[in-house]
């Protein structure tokens, strides 16, 4: 391996993650790079378990994150950091050994700021969480966005999630730190602001890593929920990051009420063809989980990992757009601006 690799800094925002931080700390220590050449950055948001002591345990610098956002966590992470390159992941993710090795090549092209790839789903996910990988398989149930898909071949794309992304530092830090406003979905707007300066993503096969999903139904609840509020949020601040997609799901629980209001107005052969209709998609993608994953324990939960999927999204989406907890977000890109915009000094 060349002795000109770039320094790393692999920084990982968490919250009461002791159900996984173990697992994901021991993957990052065997990674087929350098020690030298790599750092592991934790970035805790006042953990009230074992979290910080299993990583301090593990050697990973333990950092308070100063706020209880992803977003607290990754602005103080890059502030802390001392990487040319910096890594961002969750806690829930087990990355393979080539993680880091595989994505260096792809920066040699002064226009790549990120580089991201594939969020597999680990073999000893529970049934549930398999469920919702396999929603997450396909762009209508992810917005368009790439993440729970897999290319075969390097794409340019428009996004790389937060939970597999690793960022060219010096374009990080013209549009960091990210407002904290954002409760989620801060790694959309980070893409969003770097798209602008005219930087390239890429998502590249070879850097992957294996991804927990929401491996309990209430957990599940609650994430959409928050993603609901946060794309609403990310919608003030730009527009264009609003698609079609997105408000249709947000109203979707208003829509749903007015079919079938309709439906009940027009006749009960029209409710039940409504009704029917409905009961043949969700019977699609169980068949379609069926034959995709050869488990039929996770085909019947397919079904649900939608409904769990729709429904919080949309309370969250109608909750924040009709009783904004924020009014105004600024669509501040230049880094100096947002840092006064927040108060942090550089």
């Amino acid at each position: 391996m060349p002795m000109d690799l770039p320094f790393i800094s692999v920084v990982i925002p968490v919250k009461n993650a002791e159900r996984y931080i173990n697992q994901c700390l021991q993957s990052l220590k065997k990674l087929d790079y350098p020690a030298d050449k790599y750092e592991i950055i934790i970035s805790d948001s006042s953990s009230n378990d074992t979290t910080r002591q299993i990583a301090a345990s593990l050697g990973a610098c333990v950092i308070d994150a100063g706020g209880e956002s992803v977003c607290a966590g990754r602005n103080s992470g890059l502030k802390e950091a001392k990487g040319e390159l910096i890594a961002f992941s969750d806690a829930d993710c087990v990355m393979d050994r080539e993680w880091l090795k595989n994505s260096v090549k792809y920066f040699e092209d002064e226009k790549v700021c990120c580089v991201g790839g594939p969020s597999l789903i680990p073999e000893d996910e529970t049934v549930f969480g398999k469920a919702c990988g396999f929603i997450f398989s396909f762009s209508l149930f992810t917005g368009g966005s790439p993440y729970g898909r897999y290319f075969d071949r390097v794409r340019q794309v428009s996004h790389n999630a937060g939970c597999n992304a690793i960022y060219r530092r010096s374009a990080l830090e013209k549009v960091f730190p990210i407002e904290e406003s954002f409760t989620d979905g801060e790694d959309v707007i980070t893409n969003k602001r770097l798209k602008d300066l005219g930087y390239r993503f890429l998502f590249t096969p070879d850097t992957k890593l294996w991804h927990y999903r929401s491996s309990y139904s209430k957990r599940f609840w609650r994430q959409n929920y928050r993603y609901g509020i946060g794309r609403v949020l990310i919608g003030r601040a730009y527009k264009e990051l609003l698609n079609p997609m997105h408000i249709i799901s947000g109203f979707s629980i208003p829509l749903i009420v007015l079919v079938l209001a309709v439906a009940a107005w027009a006749g009960l052969n029209f409710l039940s063809g409504v009704v029917s209709a409905a009961i043949l998609v969700l019977a699609f993608f169980f068949l379609l989980a069926w034959i995709r994953t050869q488990s039929f324990a996770v085909a019947l939960r397919v079904p649900m990992a939608i409904i769990y999927l729709l429904i919080p999204w949309s309370l969250g989406f109608m909750k924040e757009t009709f009783f904004p907890s924020i009014l105004n977000i600024s669509r501040t890109s230049n880094r100096k601006e947002v840092g006064e915009t927040l108060n942090i000094k550089h």
